[in-house]
């Protein structure tokens, strides 16, 4: 049992309500503020430092160096200055400190990458011999040799020196759209009170939301649904203007680089091709028969005369539900990493036995749940756990992140090892698989096993299907704006009803708030990102296939991966694990797993 100090059903705990060992400990980054102070003057002093290689770097190999160690320097600093105060301000979004802290590390970074903005400029000023030349007299030749490479692969979207320096100072306002939506989500929202399954009127959460659409009792679902999107329906104009400014700022930085397009300039980043983007959409939507299928499956199993779109979280096998406290979810997470390796355990342990998990929800806390690595400390977990198997999921997938920061950071010199999300995903969701294989492995009841894979189906529900729709709504709503067209909550609004509609099928019937889930997801301000949750996922299903078929050396080669950072492109990383994303196979693997699983609940069933 966990010894969180619980208060009434309606209140919503507070941070000093909450053991320490369930809170992060944030000292290993700084031990105090005046730490937290000291940096943010070194920071300002290597800012300073920038004048000293401008105009040099292409006389001397040695001063390049200099120069490129003391911007990574700046750069790691001016990330922990930043992640320490926004993790003070995830745990409790109302204090105005952190929110200062956080808008004073963020601006630091903008005058950062202005002040060293002229280093790219410069060095694509060289031909490519002349720069390979260059890098080739390096100290160390390992450290920014696929910097190098990068560098020339993009060379046509990098700008003269004074357009970047403009670009780099146009950061802290490109942030706009997404803090005022997190401000308005996470602080100013108020969620109204609804009653409980036994009656009791409690106040409406995100976290309390998620729990209620796992109730058996439709009018519970209904209750919770219509409460939260209601809130959001009141906020719909402000949100509409928001996430329509974040568009335009994509739209802004894809021409200023000289993108064909914010989906090209998005996937350059790490050079995947849009081919796998257009074909991930294509695919998925070319084969929504088993999805239709699970719909009208739901139904029958549910007995209900209409199925609306909270209804498709709730457990088909309620009574095979369970609580799950976060002490045995620990275990469990523990115990299903097992297969890769003593290490890769021992490791997870000692996250969990070193506060690098904030655990319960707080009042005023961000809502959801992510991992964040740090090169100099350890990666952090942020969680709102509730006891419930689908939080147990969860933090298996974000152990997976942190594994991955924690052994890419041990690996890798600093300037390689940050991953792309297009791999990171891969690590979480094969913890997942982990797990369901750990769990399944457990029982021998048909209707245990009917609830598990109830669960893995709606995973792939979440984790695929729906990313794939968010995928084709961003796209849509960036091809409207390239073509000059304007968006509004209205039209936003109507494109998701459609899409819903398109994947969920005729067995679903849409509710009059179905077509607002739009305006509270968080992930649209950052262009481009959910589709990569699809394709990792698929990738991640094809990883653990070889895993369960035995394949000689998978483990090892997987471990490598997790190992490498940034040292190559996410595309060529997962080819050395056998999978390769550009070509349909993976997404159509995923969606015959989930047919035949769908098949399996229906036999059972």
């Amino acid at each position: 049992m966990t010894t969180v100090t619980r208060q009434a059903p309606k209140a919503i705990p507070q941070r000093d309500d909450i053991e320490e060992k369930y809170k992060w400990n944030l000292a290993d980054i700084y031990k105090s503020e005046d730490e937290w102070q000291a940096d943010l003057k070194k920071a300002k002093s290597l800012i300073e430092k920038a004048k000293d290689f401008s105009g040099k770097l292409a006389g001397s190999a040695e001063l390049l160096y200099e120069c490129l160690e003391t911007r990574s320097s700046l750069g790691m600093i001016c990330f922990n200055l930043y992640q320490y105060a926004k993790l003070n301000q995830d745990l409790d979004n109302r204090v105005s400190k952190y929110q200062a802290m956080t808008e004073q590390a963020a601006m630091l970074s903008s005058e950062a990458g202005a002040a060293y903005s002229f280093v790219e400029p410069e060095l694509l000023a060289i031909d490519d011999a002349g720069l390979k030349e260059l890098s080739g007299k390096f100290p160390k030749t390992d450290v920014y040799d696929f910097y190098i490479t990068e560098l020339i692969r993009s060379r046509k979207h990098v700008r003269s020196a004074e357009v970047e320096e403009i670009l780099a100072q146009s950061g802290v306002i490109a942030r706009g759209p997404e803090t005022i939506f997190t401000m308005l989500d996470d602080a100013d929202i108020k969620y109204p009170m609804v009653k409980d399954e036994d009656g009791n009127e409690v106040q409406l959460t995100k976290q309390r939301f998620a729990k209620f659409l796992e109730s058996s009792d439709q009018n519970i679902r209904r209750a919770a649904n219509d409460g939260l999107f209601s809130a959001y329906k009141s906020h719909v104009n402000t949100i509409g203007a928001s996430l329509s400014s974040s568009v335009n700022k994509d739209v802004f930085y894809a021409r200023a680089r000289r993108h064909e397009s914010c989906l090209h300039a998005a996937l350059d980043s790490f050079n995947i091709p849009v081919l796998v983007y257009h074909a991930l959409i294509e695919n998925t939507e070319s084969d929504l028969a088993a999805l239709h299928k699970w719909m009208g499956l739901r139904k029958k199993i549910l007995k209900l005369d209409t199925l609306y779109p909270y209804d498709v979280y709730c457990p088909l096998f309620p009574d095979q539900n369970y609580e799950v406290k976060y002490p045995e979810a620990v275990e469990n997470v523990i115990q299903a990493a097992a297969p890769l390796g003593e290490k890769y355990v021992a490791t997870i342990k000692e996250g969990f036995d070193s506060r690098w998990v904030d655990v319960f929800e707080t009042e005023g806390k961000g809502s959801g749940a992510y991992s964040w690595g740090n090169y100099s400390a350890h990666p952090y977990v942020l969680m709102n756990y509730n006891d419930t198997v689908d939080n147990m999921f969860t933090l298996a997938h974000e152990m997976g992140h942190c594994l991955h920061s924690y052994l890419s950071n041990k690996a890798q010199p600093y300037p390689k090892a940050q991953y792309s999300i297009f791999v990171a995903e891969v690590a979480s969701t094969l913890n997942e698989g982990l797990m369901l294989k750990h769990l399944l492995a457990k029982i021998t009841d048909s209707r245990q096993r009917l609830f598990l894979l109830n669960r893995h189906i709606d995973n792939t529900l979440g984790t695929f299907f729906h990313q794939v729709m968010y995928g084709h709504f961003e796209l849509k709503i960036h091809e409207m704006v390239e073509k000059g067209e304007a968006l509004s909550p209205d039209t936003m609004s109507e494109m998701w009803e459609e899409l819903t509609k398109k994947y969920y099928g005729p067995e679903m019937t849409i509710d009059k708030y179905a077509k607002y889930k739009w305006s509270r997801i968080p992930h649209f301000y950052r262009a481009f990102y959910v589709y990569q949750y699809a394709t990792s996922y698929c990738a991640s299903q094809a990883i653990l296939d070889k895993f369960l078929a035995g394949e000689e050396g998978i483990i090892d080669k997987y471990l490598e991966l997790l190992s490498s950072g940034g040292s190559d492109y996410p595309i060529e990383q997962l080819k050395k694990c056998g999978v390769d994303m550009t070509t349909p196979d993976p997404v159509k693997a995923t969606l015959k797993l989930f047919s035949e699983q769908v098949d399996e609940v229906e036999k059972l069933a």
